[in-house]
């Protein structure tokens, strides 16, 4: 994407395949993009529309109108979305549009209404029930978000992408538990997920207890192990489940012994002994030695860094 977007300025010189390969990939990586996808869809609409098989130009419609309306380009996307309804009068799609241009109008009532109206000739539409939880997490309405995603998600249990916004919205809820169950279903469709491994450890520890810093443990460990020791998030995961664990021991309360912590210390304090100022290294020492993980520097590590 970036070959494109670096031609931005001069979008009249960017190839029509470079166009149609930046909407796909947007689409794909749900880029945020959002000026950039309005300038090429336009484009496109405007100088190719007669080259394209009918199911890209319309999902080009669709994706233009919608960064035409994040962008505040009105005239914009009242153009192409007057486009899609004349195509499409009946159904999701102009219905979805027409609450969109009604949501970023302001007239949320009047989309509430497009969209209920649909879901009552069909309750598992996909399009609408995830049109309906971006406007509630656009109004702040974590509740009624998480009701849509909830709806959503009992006909389409393998959509991953849901169960980590989901999760997401737990947590903003402070619903900790909740966020757990989605995390693990996320990582049953992407169990190399780096990242979901990382907000489940972290949401674990936030739960706290001896049950929950265990297998917090596990998911740091895979971070670790996947990123090949580089997760300097991760390793710091590692030391504080060290420290809470044998906090827990110390009083009494039958936590494991945390065998990891020290490995973890001591491979932390490497990694900032290769990439970090002497300032952080002199914080993290600080930080590890206060949870009783003090770990000698490198003297070849050491030396490395002042290079």
């Amino acid at each position: 994407m970036a070959g494109a977007s670096a031609s931005l300025d001069s979008v009249e010189s960017v190839s029509l395949l470079d166009m149609l390969q930046y909407l796909r990939q947007a689409r794909e990586l749900r880029s945020h993009d959002s000026e950039a996808v309005a300038r090429y869809g336009s484009t496109i609409l405007r100088k190719y529309a007669r080259k394209l098989n009918q199911t890209e130009l319309w999902l080009i419609h669709e994706q233009t109108a919608q960064a035409a309306m994040d962008t505040h380009n009105e005239p914009l996307a009242l153009s192409i979305s007057q486009n899609v309804l004349a195509r499409f009068p009946k159904g999701a799609r102009g219905s979805r549009l027409a609450g969109m241009l009604g949501e970023s109008a302001g007239r949320t009532s009047e989309a509430t209404q497009l969209y209920a109206k649909e879901l009552e000739l069909d309750p598992q539409n996909a399009l609408i029930l995830k049109r309906s939880v971006a406007m509630h997490k656009g109004q702040g309405n974590i509740p009624a978000a998480l009701a849509a995603l909830h709806t959503y998600l009992a006909s389409y249990q393998l959509d991953w992408g849901a169960w980590e916004e989901a999760a997401e919205l737990y947590i903003q809820a402070q619903l900790y538990q909740q966020a757990v169950f989605c995390l693990e279903e996320v990582l049953l469709h992407q169990p190399i997920a780096l990242g979901t491994h990382l907000l489940l450890a972290d949401t674990l520890c936030t739960l706290g207890g001896t049950p929950n810093l265990l297998t917090a443990r596990t998911h740091y460990s895979a971070v670790v192990e996947l990123s090949g020791g580089r997760s300097a998030r991760a390793l710091y995961g590692l030391t504080y489940v060290a420290a809470q664990l044998g906090a827990d021991r110390k009083a009494g309360k039958g936590g494991e012994e945390a065998e990891l912590g020290q490995v973890a210390a001591r491979a932390l304090t490497q990694l900032y002994q290769r990439e970090a100022p002497e300032a952080e290294q002199a914080m993290l020492a600080g930080m590890l030695k206060a949870q009783g993980l003090a770990v000698e520097a490198v003297e070849g590590n050491r030396n490395a860094s002042k290079r």
